[in-house]
């Protein structure tokens, strides 16, 4: 007979109780929440700024905006460009702000993000006839043919702002970009 006594297995390890964790005051959650939304709304207001052809818009530059004037539809475009309607004359830092003059003016008043108001300067070709502006709801001065009603560009002077070039014609001048466009209403034939 052997006198071996059997190895007693090993005791199980209990790992020691870990300390729970300890809780957020509520000082800290309140200023996580804080945090958190200001990120949030941060993010939301610079996609709507880049996102947004009119809040990037600076003056000189050229767009195209369509549709009527209770809902226009602004973009902004490379100057060649046929769709090219206007210029960007100013960009004023507010939206109660006014461009005065004889400029068209656009604002744009995002739900979250930047308002932008442009002043700008139709895009008018010497020689050219468009139609009336009083009589349309349409943004910009459409192309048409010189037929009695029309509006005809008889003169335009970039760089310069004097309307006493219109000798017989309407003056229309900007000082930002300077131009000076001589028009007159096309009488029936």
């Amino acid at each position: 007979m052997s006198t071996d006594t059997p190895t007693p297995a090993p005791a199980p390890h209990v790992p020691a109780e870990e300390p729970a964790p300890k809780k957020k005051s509520i000082g800290v959650k309140i200023l996580s929440y804080i945090v958190g939304a200001i990120v949030v709304a941060g993010l939301v207001y610079g996609f709507n700024y880049f996102s947004s052809d009119a809040a990037q818009a600076k003056a000189g530059e050229c767009a195209s905006v369509t549709g009527t004037t209770t809902k226009p539809d602004f973009k902004v475009v490379d100057c060649g460009a046929a769709e090219a309607n206007y210029t960007i004359g100013k960009v004023l830092g507010s939206t109660t702000e006014k461009c005065g003059g004889a400029y068209d003016e656009y604002t744009e008043t995002a739900r979250k993000g930047p308002d932008s108001k442009l002043c700008l300067v139709p895009n008018l070709v010497e020689g050219a006839c468009y139609e009336d502006p009083t009589t349309s709801k349409a943004m910009g001065m459409a192309k048409t043919e010189c037929k009695a009603g029309a509006i005809k560009v008889v003169k335009k002077a970039d760089g310069v702002v004097d309307e006493k070039l219109c000798t017989d014609s309407s003056p229309l001048s900007y000082t930002e970009p300077k131009l000076t466009l001589c028009l007159t209403q096309v009488e029936s034939s």
